[in-house]
């Protein structure tokens, strides 16, 4: 018995620092634009297929509003609001790519500039991924935006590539 509520508590400890090393960073980005005029983009974070940090929308600088100066990890969430329609969104995206079984490498590609029409009455997903381009011969890197839930792109782009 007292080995089962330990085992119990022991849970509980780890769930809770799991959950508060993770993080939403939520932000209306045109606070103007009426609520039926809106569409919400994910930005999905994740250690091998990318996580983001989110610079501009739209040329306007929402780094410091958007995340107050705090550091992203791979376990944080981005939902922004923004009008529907012609969208940009400018961002650094990271990826980890593991070389041998025990080493990984972090590669970043720094202000990358996403644009595409976003539609009403729509949710997005955005999400990095990478592909490998052989046995010792580096990653293609991508970003590609979803439907939400889809894991179909609507439009994809090749950020990059990095070496073997």
């Amino acid at each position: 018995m007292k080995k089962t509520v330990f085992c119990m508590a022991l849970m509980v400890v780890v769930m809770a620092f799991w959950v508060s090393c993770s993080s939403t960073h939520k932000m209306i980005v045109d606070k103007d634009v009426p609520v039926g005029q809106v569409v919400t983009v994910t930005f999905v974070n994740s250690t091998s297929n990318g996580w983001f940090v989110l610079r501009k929308w739209n040329d306007k600088n929402i780094i410091k509003e958007l995340y107050g100066g705090k550091d992203i990890s791979s376990n944080d969430t981005t939902i922004l609001t923004v009008p529907a329609g012609s969208t940009s969104f400018t961002f650094d995206v990271n990826y980890t790519i593991n070389k041998i079984k025990s080493i990984n490498n972090t590669h970043t590609e720094k202000n990358i500039e996403l644009q595409y029409d976003l539609e009403l009455g729509k949710e997005y997903e955005i999400k990095g991924m990478s592909r490998s381009l052989g046995l010792l011969k580096g990653s293609e890197l991508f970003v590609g935006i979803y439907d939400a839930g889809s894991d179909t792109p609507l439009k994809e782009w090749k950020i990059g590539e990095t070496e073997s």
